[in-house]
């Protein structure tokens, strides 16, 4: 199977480098354009300090600035790549990411939380690959 735009979701979690490098892998053997996703999710990281307007600027700084760095490292590699991000729920917004560009297969990471702590914290790629309109590829976090 040959994938034309791959979408690659990526957070801050130590497994970042790890899915990034499958999606490049993918996308340099089937000559893909890369589509580099993240999700501002304001609640999930909410502090007292700072109120919604300066944590969206400060959390929009770091994800343009590893969103700039991947992108980067995928071109350095001949992988056309663009990026995109946007506030809210990530499991939403890769979906609907994915189905605005015409993805054909989405690379996300796990992190392996089970039972109660999968509970509470939500698992994003499971909402992917329930919700999404095209291909998942899990890549399980250490």
């Amino acid at each position: 199977m040959s994938f034309k735009k791959i979408l690659v979701a990526l957070d801050d979690s130590p497994a970042t480098a790890t899915v990034f490098a499958k999606a490049l892998e993918l996308a340099q053997k089937d000559a893909a354009h890369l589509m580099i996703g993240h999700s501002i999710n304001l609640t999930a990281s909410s502090q007292a300090t700072l109120n919604l307007a300066e944590l969206e600027e400060i959390q929009t700084q770091q994800a343009q600035g590893l969103l700039q760095f991947y992108c980067q490292k995928a071109k350095n590699q001949g992988v056309t790549a663009e990026f995109s991000y946007h506030t809210g729920d990530p499991g939403t917004n890769i979906c609907n990411l994915a189905r605005t560009w015409g993805a054909d297969l989405i690379v996300l990471g796990r992190r392996g939380l089970k039972g109660f702590a999968e509970l509470i914290v939500g698992s994003v790629s499971n909402h992917v690959v329930h919700h999404a309109p095209c291909s998942v590829l899990v890549v399980q976090g250490q």
